[in-house]
């Protein structure tokens, strides 16, 4: 994904390790952090030092967007497993959990492919997000 980003002129990319790349950063830092498609190939360890070093490099009313695979929709949790470098599912209520024990005052779930209907969403929508913020001060 690296190479088709320079061939489209976006230079500003490099592959890396997260934590390794927010190590290198000044604390509050930055205004937003999203992570797509990521989180679930972390194992517990690094996922929890990843949550834990966006929340010092974010600035405060810095947010973190973390987007995954949400394993309460039983037809995503069945392809889920297709990808060998998934570790393992991770379900919103962990995420917020996570986001709370790294310091965030506030995170709430939602389906950005969903119908806005979030019971429905919740068993139906393929995918989930977390919006995490730090206090604003």
């Amino acid at each position: 994904m690296v190479a088709r980003c320079h061939a489209k002129g976006l230079t500003d990319v490099e592959l890396g390790d997260a934590v390794a790349h927010f190590n290198g950063l000044e604390d509050s830092s930055l205004g937003a952090i999203v992570a797509a498609q990521v989180i679930e190939h972390l194992p517990y360890g690094e996922l929890l030092e990843l949550m834990r070093a966006a929340q010092r490099k974010l600035r405060p009313g810095g947010r973190l967007i973390v987007e995954t695979v949400n394993p309460h929709a039983a037809h995503a949790l069945k392809t889920f497993w297709v990808d060998f470098t998934h570790q393992h599912p991770v379900f919103p209520e962990v995420v917020l959990a996570l986001c709370r024990l790294s310091g965030f005052s506030t995170a709430y779930v939602f389906h950005p492919g969903g119908s806005g209907n979030a019971e429905k969403d919740r068993f139906e929508a393929g995918d989930y997000t977390v919006l995490a913020e730090l206090s604003a001060g």
